[in-house]
């Protein structure tokens, strides 16, 4: 026993260095995410007040262009507007009076997430947090987000 000692210690010890990297991992994802979810939450309300402004809802041709379009026009920190048009796949749509953005990865393809103009205090779908991979898409069943 006194000589598998040694090796259950290195064992013992190795598994936690792995699960703090995993942690440490987790933890970084949710500080990168997090502040992407601050960020696309306040580019919604200086979207919507946009055309609000004008006496206009988004218009049924809104696309990502439009998006980063409006945010180039309008958004006081074009670092943040450059890194989203960078970073990250963009789509986004009109949806009634209203628009929803998906940001997916630019690596694998994956849907991160997808904002709903209509509730502008959050993100409304996170998949980045989730263990599955999404296909780059926007969600069929948009209303039951902005009820």
């Amino acid at each position: 026993m006194r000589k598998l000692a040694p090796f259950l210690l290195a064992f013992v010890l190795w598994g936690c260095s792995i699960g703090s990297f995993f942690a440490k991992a987790d933890e970084e994802k949710i500080k990168q995410y997090s502040a992407l979810e601050v960020t696309l939450s306040d580019m919604s309300k200086k979207i919507t007040a946009y055309y609000g402004k004008q006496g206009k809802t988004v218009p049924p041709e809104f696309d990502e262009n439009e998006f980063i379009g409006v945010l180039e026009k309008v958004y006081p920190d074009k670092e943040k507007v450059e890194r989203i048009k960078e970073g990250y796949r963009l789509r986004a749509r009109a949806v009634d009076n209203d628009y929803s953005v998906v940001l997916c990865d630019l690596e694998s393809g994956n849907k991160l997430l997808e904002d709903f103009s209509c509730t502008l205090n959050k993100v409304d779908i996170r998949y980045w947090e989730k263990d599955i991979a999404a296909a780059c898409e926007f969600e069929p069943d948009w209303k039951k987000y902005c009820q």
